[in-house]
């Protein structure tokens, strides 16, 4: 499904329309390039996304890729037929075109099997649905184990989230870190300062996760790729949260429709 946002253009000797004076009033673009220019590209916010077996629902969210913004507005519904396979939820950029009054970007949302992503391509989530279930969303779960369960789970661990300096965690997947840790009798301080950066950042970027990480397990070398940083979190949340015995471990998780 395609996805597109339309830019006004002012030049000189051009009349000047009511469409774009209401574009400058719905999109700011100038206060979002001065708010995240130190951001990576990613996801700013929102996205979510969750399924009744038949229908995948994305909902509304803002992007970031290089200078520039897109904003989509509405939920995208995504018709859904791939049971039984590890599935991704890919946000990707198509073209841009400009003419004599407005900037055009043209995005669109698939549903594919687990692949390598390519440039302007930016995943949403992933997960394996059952026929007839119901995917389960982050609002939906536990606790920090619940994040990954073999079927009917959304598997946010892949999303990038933009952060300063490139993209990091999910914030709702640290927020149940911290949550869980900072009422743990076992955490140290350490620990509590994370968790507590957890609960009250906006983002916490992949550089202090790592420096964390770090500290917390000497001699373990920990990149900052999201699916180490997830792992590196998992094992302390192990060791520090009462009852955080491993899951059964998830299988590696991997049609196409147009939105206007």
């Amino acid at each position: 499904m395609e996805v597109k946002q339309v830019f006004p253009i002012f030049e000189e000797g051009r009349i000047l329309k009511r469409d774009s004076l209401d574009f400058i009033r719905d999109y700011a673009p100038d206060f979002f390039s001065l708010l995240f220019r130190e951001y990576g590209d990613g996801v700013i916010v929102g996205f979510p996304v969750h399924g009744d077996g038949k229908k995948i629902v994305v909902g509304p969210g803002i992007l970031k890729q290089e200078d520039s913004f897109f904003c989509m507005k509405k939920e995208v519904l995504l018709e859904f037929g791939l049971y039984g396979q590890l599935v991704q939820v890919i946000l990707r950029k198509m073209d841009s075109s400009i003419s004599p009054d407005f900037k055009t970007e043209r995005f669109e949302l698939l549903l594919e099997p687990v692949r390598v992503l390519g440039k302007g391509e930016y995943e949403l989530g992933r997960f394996l649905l059952e026929q007839g279930a119901r995917l389960r969303s982050y609002e939906e779960y536990k606790d920090f184990n619940d994040l990954i369960t073999e079927f009917n789970t959304l598997n946010p661990v892949y999303i990038p989230f933009a952060c300063e300096g490139g993209n990091t965690l999910a914030p709702f997947i640290l927020r149940l870190y911290g949550r869980s840790v900072l009422s743990s009798p076992k955490a140290e301080p350490l620990d509590l300062c994370f968790s507590a950066a957890c609960l009250s950042s906006p983002c916490v970027s992949a550089e202090l996760i790592q420096s964390y990480l770090s500290a917390k397990e000497r001699g373990i070398s920990v990149s900052q790729g999201n699916w180490d940083l997830y792992q590196g979190l998992k094992r302390l949340y192990a060791k520090l949260v009462s009852g955080g015995e491993k899951r059964q471990k998830s299988r590696e998780m991997g049609g196409k429709t147009m939105i206007d």
